[in-house]
């Protein structure tokens, strides 16, 4: 078998001869036609060669012989079908000598539910196996209840040895994105095919934002099926102590959330002020939720939500055009709003600043897309969607004033809402000149339907079913047929369930985006209950039916360090060699970064596997394997 070594072939025989590839992962298990019975027996003969695992995302159980010379069965995965279908219940039988390496993250004590289209199988347990010599053992990992496989490891044994020559992880299921279960088996497919050493990391972070701390939200009110502009809801002293004992609470009731999670405050410091519009700016000591959240400041962290909420998007064209909206038509303006806030913190002696001062929050994340002036429905009737003529961010949309101003005060991190076009991607925002020699930095922010006026769960089933289903019906449609309506009212467990099973989603993405609710949200309705942490149980509980990994809380400014050095990574050229003989990785760049490496000594533990962060440059730097299978 021969391999690349800079540019020189190599045989595998040879001492210093390394693999370029360091695992095998296939979409489907046969690739018929596209590959030759010849082309699979050169993938194989490189997987025995240089100890190469393989993962198959998805297909068929198959056994294909060669019809020509030299004849034989060149495609072999030990299995026979047995039983196909849409859904299957399961149950996990991971033996113990594996339980290392694969799974190790997921909850085991629970079925994995298959929510589409798969073929089960049974192990053949015969003396049959491809032209090389070798007969497959299949190991099955997940079962259906009958006992059929549909997720499996199989080995490849020579008839007089015990070990491997070579090894597949296959998975009979569909798989894809959108799917709970591939949600949950993705990463398994890759920490086996590169046997857990590989460049990047996997982690599974949430952290809940509510906006608007100090500022009342209006109300939604299901007898005008609209916002009640006369009806308010501002936190008090009562629902910040609530908050302190519901937070200790769900920390201990969730072992993966840990002791150190917190709730983010994104605030706007002139509702926490005596006269917002004098100065010096005097902080309302007194005032009931100003000395609360004082009182309790260490049990949260905050966020420059700007000092009064006002909207920062274009200004209009022509200048003196009718708006719906303030618009702030100076750089200085948007500065103020930026530094009020920042006085603010520092008037109520509220934790972190320093770092905090990096981030900014617009209020409804303004500034980033060109509302057009039509922004309010009320004033535009006429138009079905008054978002239809919006400019969005990646069409020139932003507003320079906001980026030069956050600029001009050193601002590096921007919330943007996930949901609007263009701001779903962690990103330097580089299409607007801000005269500055760094770029600010997109951080995205995932929005739920727990929406901003609503402070119990009769407000949010009524809203929320009116939104989903009840305008649809009024106006005539079948809400089936329409994209993202539900078929049906749903109870308030059957909204949690919904919510949860969409965080679920997001959080077993691997990124670390955060999702945003209101301080609306955090009222105490009832006995201590709170939509909040209603909605963080509710997730947390489908999480850990699923997953056993820690989930990681951080500040905000924090995942825009992180955010930077992941994207500053992937500008670069890394090289990387794991060399099996003296069990080092090599690695190097051609400029400065900072990655985080998996199966590397040195590492912090997470989830059974050590994850390091290192900086790599044009010196190559060698780094000791450690897979943790002895941890």
């Amino acid at each position: 078998m021969l391999a690349s070594l800079n540019g020189v072939a190599c045989n595998s025989l040879d001492a210093d001869c390394v693999g370029s590839y360091n695992g095998i992962i296939l979409t489907i298990s046969d690739l018929t036609p596209n590959f030759t019975p010849a082309e699979w027996d050169i993938l194989h003969n490189y997987e025995k060669d240089f100890k190469v695992r393989e993962a198959v995302l998805s297909g068929w159980p198959a056994t294909y012989s060669d019809p020509n010379a030299p004849f034989g069965i060149f495609l072999d995965y030990g299995l026979v079908f047995s039983s196909s279908g849409a859904s299957y219940n399961t149950q996990w039988s991971v033996p113990a000598a594996y339980q290392k390496e694969v799974l190790e993250s997921v909850n085991l004590a629970n079925p994995l539910p298959i929510t589409d289209f798969a073929f089960a199988a049974n192990p053949r347990n015969d003396a049959v196996g491809p032209r090389d010599g070798t007969v497959p053992s299949v190991i099955p990992l997940l079962k259906t209840t009958n006992g059929e496989a549909l997720v499996s490891i199989v080995q490849y044994k020579l008839p007089d040895q015990t070990t491997p020559v070579r090894e597949v992880l296959i998975s009979t299921i569909t798989n894809t994105s959108f799917l709970i279960h591939s949600k949950v088996l993705a990463y398994e497919f890759v920490n086996w095919a590169t046997q857990g050493v590989f460049v990047g990391a996997r982690r599974v972070y949430m952290a809940a934002h509510l906006d608007d701390l100090f500022l009342p939200n209006w109300l939604w009110d299901p007898s005008l099926k609209a916002v009640n502009l006369l009806q308010t809801y501002r936190l008090n002293s009562g629902d910040i102590s609530n908050l302190v004992e519901k937070q200790t609470t769900f920390r201990a009731a969730h072992p993966t959330a840990g002791s150190a999670f917190q709730l983010d405050f994104p605030f706007n410091g002139a509702g926490a002020v005596v006269d917002p519009a004098a100065a010096p700016l005097v902080a309302d000591l007194s005032e009931d939720l100003v000395a609360a959240v004082i009182a309790n400041k260490n049990a949260f962290r905050y966020i420059n939500h700007t000092f009064t909420h006002e909207t920062m998007d274009k200004p209009p064209v022509p200048a003196n055009a009718p708006c719906d909206y303030e618009t702030f038509i100076s750089e200085t303006l948007i500065e103020a709003e930026i530094t009020n806030n920042r006085t603010v913190w520092g008037l109520l002696a509220l934790p972190d600043q320093a770092n905090n001062n990096r981030v900014l929050l617009t209020g409804n994340h303004s500034g980033l897309k060109d509302l057009k002036c039509t922004d309010d429905p009320l004033l535009h009737p006429e138009m079905a969607n008054v978002q239809d003529d919006d400019v969005a961010f990646d069409q020139g949309g932003a507003n320079t004033l906001l980026l030069r101003a956050a600029a001009n005060v050193e601002v590096q991190y921007v919330a943007s809402d996930s949901s609007q076009r263009g701001q779903n991607v962690e990103q330097y925002i580089t299409q607007y000149d801000d005269g500055k020699a760094t770029d600010r930095i997109m951080l995205p922010r995932w929005p739920t339907n727990v929406f901003f006026n609503v402070i119990n769960p009769d407000q949010l089933i009524d809203e929320y079913n009116y939104m989903f289903y009840d305008r649809f019906v009024d106006a005539g449609q079948d809400p089936c047929t329409v994209p993202g309506a539900i078929c049906t009212p749903r109870s308030y467990a059957e909204i949690l369930a919904a919510e949860a099973d969409s965080a679920v989603r997001h959080m077993l993405s691997f990124n670390k985006w955060l999702h945003f609710f209101h301080q609306s949200n955090a009222a105490n309705y009832a006995n201590g209950n709170t939509l909040i942490f209603d909605w963080l149980n509710a997730v947390f509980a489908a999480y850990e039916r699923l997953f056993k990994l820690p989930v990681l809380n951080l500040p905000y400014w924090q995942i825009g360090d992180k955010t930077k050095d992941r994207l500053d990574a992937k500008t670069a050229n890394i090289q990387a060699k794991w060399d099996r003989t003296t069990n080092q990785v090599t690695l190097s760049a051609d400029k400065s970064v900072n990655l985080e490496v998996m199966g590397i000594d040195g590492g912090d533990l997470y989830g059974g596997q050590f994850i390091r962060e290192v900086n790599v440059s044009t010196t190559p730097a060698v780094f000791t394997v450690n897979r943790a299978l002895t941890q």
